[in-house]
């Protein structure tokens, strides 16, 4: 990874701006997006776009401050064809998931690596994963959702992963 001008650019690609883990390393709970947005991009951290800040509201209503957990995305940077980019993607969240308690995994390609399930068949459901091994791992729609559907079924499963994981908090 190289640095420039305060951001990390792909080791793979060299032409994106990576958006690395944050939130707090030492959270038992570990939140896993798809990838980064403009505003992630632009701020260099995950969820603080407008999809991160609904996102944050949401969590906030069920008794969660997203600061207190760690964050990354499935994609360090928006997604492309590279395989090598997404794998180094990949390799980063299990990096972040080794020795956590908590993983809710956001988004259809999200769920779809990590379980082979489909998003709409297991939102709001602990699932099982062949490459994560966290006690509490739960689907999740992509918060963004809301721009195009009720905000209902996103807040259902959000109440039930804080129930989950309310021993952790």
């Amino acid at each position: 990874m190289t640095w420039e001008s305060e951001f990390w650019t792909c080791p793979v690609c060299e032409s994106e701006e990576m958006v690395l883990p944050s939130g707090n390393p030492k959270s038992n709970i570990l939140i896993v997006g798809e990838f980064p947005g403009r505003d992630e991009i632009k701020r260099g951290r995950p969820f603080v776009g407008g999809t991160g800040k609904i996102f944050q509201i949401e969590l906030a209503k069920v008794g969660i401050d997203l600061k207190g957990l760690r964050l990354c995305n499935l994609w360090l940077h928006p997604p492309n064809k590279n395989q090598d980019c997404l794998n180094n993607g990949i390799e980063t969240v299990l990096k972040e998931a080794r020795d956590k308690e908590a993983i809710l995994l956001l988004g259809s390609d999200t769920v779809s690596y990590f379980c082979d399930k489909k998003v709409s068949d297991v939102t709001g459901l602990r699932v099982q994963s062949n490459l994560l091994s966290a006690p509490i791992i739960m689907a999740c729609l992509q918060p963004a959702i809301v721009f195009h559907s009720v905000v209902g079924e996103l807040r259902l499963s959000l109440q039930k992963f804080s129930r989950e994981v309310d021993h952790l908090l």
